[in-house]
């Protein structure tokens, strides 16, 4: 019934989120807030956690002013369901009470990262499609029971962010494949827990939860979490998935082939495979699909979107400060100077944030401006114009790189490309991307790909679609973007300039 809705709750590496869709797709309600995590002395400066009971907070008042805002009573809401970052992982102890929260971000297990990739590194990489370096639950495993033996020992059950989103909705234990693939101790060819490697690092197996499939129905909404959000108690919990498949799948994207970058905070770029594909070099990540019985192949862009807030926030002062006045978005501001300048921007080149991923040897990019061969005769304006829009240039140069080793490696030459997110709202930024590839781009109109994709899991769970494709088709509309043959031929010079420039700086030390 078109009066049914579906909300989703997604825990973004630097936001909270709540998506509340009507099952038809006609009406989407979304409530976001920003939050930060907690430094840990003890981990140097790369241990970092959150506080649940404050994430949970922001959650229940999310939820509850989404619901507000679309003006519907809690009974209409026929399924609830989830979504986060990946690698973040939470511990509990035997009584549901969480000793430990750690984002993606925490690097606390960097020395223990190079001990498992030593030990049990190519065994963990053709298994689970990904190689150990630090950001994983085993190193987490690990640094604690070096560095906090005292927690170490409570541990009774590891789970995902997702996950423990799902915890708190209905008091119940789950993972699902797309997220156990973060874990490094999931078997993608069996579908199960690498027991033999768990046994290995002497970690408990009864730890670790039950692998369901994504729109299972995992419990009910408690008394308690329905108080909290706002929802109606019982009202069923359905599991969802990692936030990159989902936003996959939330792109409209949906056989093999098919080819998204999720360009947020990050932009990883995922195939859709009908196997798990195990790139002999060790550069890519294999991983599930929300999608039961489909896979992702992986590459990343690095931290482009990260970057470009970054040069908001440092040298954008005044753009943010007209923004304020004039109630628009300091992005669409900064964009003005660069859509006035040429493509190419004047020989200028950026490598800011970015980087072309490789799983084995994880590092920071060069972070350079190249201006080398770029005038100084610009006024003050359009030279800035000009930085912009080489930050931009070089987004778009980056996924065109990570796409080509996907590509090389599956052997499947995608002829669209789909991109969702936060950046695909800046149509300068699309135009870009869709000339250096020199490919139509498919954008959903709706930028909040990730969690959709998430209610399409509660959908499915909920019958109020048949499948996941149903599902797709129900909630995602998607714009497209041409590339014209004059800057495509263009951008690919400018393309290999970049790539010859980042191979220089590779080679030198900065």
């Amino acid at each position: 019934m078109s009066d049914q809705y579906l909300l989703a709750l997604d825990a973004g590496t630097g936001a909270g989120r709540c998506v509340l869709v009507r099952q038809d797709g006609k009406k989407v309600y979304s409530t976001y807030q920003e939050w930060g995590y907690i430094p840990l002395s003890e981990a140097g400066s790369m241990g970092l956690s959150f506080d649940p009971d404050q994430f949970w907070e922001i959650f229940g008042n999310l939820s509850q002013q989404a619901i507000k805002n679309a003006g519907i009573k809690a009974e209409q809401i026929i399924g609830v369901s989830s979504t986060s970052m990946r690698e973040g992982c939470v511990f509990f102890d035997e009584s549901g009470k969480e000793i430990y929260a750690g984002p993606n971000r925490d690097f606390r297990g960097a020395v223990e990262g190079m001990q498992v990739s030593s030990s049990h590194g190519a065994e963990m990489y053709r298994r689970s499609g990904h190689h150990p370096n630090g950001i994983f639950m085993p190193e987490r495993l690990l640094w604690h029971r070096k560095n906090a033996p005292d927690v170490y020992e409570k541990i009774a059950h590891v789970l995902m962010i997702n996950d423990w989103i799902l915890y708190r909705l209905c008091g119940e234990y789950a993972c699902e494949p797309s997220n156990a693939s973060e874990t490094l101790l999931y078997d993608l060819h069996t579908g199960e827990w690498a027991k033999d490697i768990i046994d290995a690092l002497e970690f408990p197996l009864e730890a670790f939860p039950p692998i369901l499939p994504a729109g299972s129905q995992l419990g009910e909404v408690t008394k308690g979490a329905a108080a909290a959000c706002g929802l109606k108690p019982g009202t069923p919990v359905f599991i969802g998935g990692a936030d990159t498949q989902c936003g996959v799948l939330g792109s409209g994207a949906f056989k093999q082939g098919d080819t998204v970058a999720v360009s947020g905070t990050s932009t990883p770029v995922q195939m859709i495979t009908d196997k798990p594909i195990i790139d002999e070099q060790e550069r890519l990540w294999a991983g599930a699909h929300v999608n039961p019985g489909q896979f992702v192949l992986e590459s990343n862009a690095g931290g482009t979107g990260s970057i470009y807030q970054w040069y908001r926030d440092a040298f954008c002062q005044g753009e943010i400060a007209r923004a304020e006045k004039e109630g628009k978005s300091a992005y669409d501001l900064m964009n003005v100077g660069a859509e006035q300048s040429p493509p190419g921007s004047g020989g200028m080149q950026s490598f800011m944030g970015v980087n072309i991923f490789n799983s084995k040897k994880l590092g920071m990019p060069k972070n350079v401006i190249n201006t080398s061969t770029a005038p100084f005769y610009y006024p003050g304006a359009a030279s800035k114009g000009l930085v912009t829009r080489a930050i931009l240039e070089s987004l778009a140069f980056a996924i065109k790189a990570n796409t080509d080793q996907i590509v090389e490696v599956s052997g499947i030459q995608p002829d669209v490309l789909y991109v969702c997110s936060g950046s695909t709202k800046s149509k300068l930024y699309l135009e870009i991307v869709s000339n250096v590839m020199a490919l139509p781009l498919l954008v959903p109109q709706k930028t909040e790909a990730t969690a959709i994709g998430a209610a399409i899991c509660a959908g499915v769970g909920a019958g109020a679609y048949k499948s996941f494709e149903e599902g797709v088709s129900a909630l995602v509309k998607l714009d497209q973007v041409e590339p014209t043959d004059e800057l495509s031929k263009k951008y690919r010079s400018f393309f290999r300039k970049w790539m010859r420039t980042r191979e220089s700086l590779a080679n030198t030390s900065l």
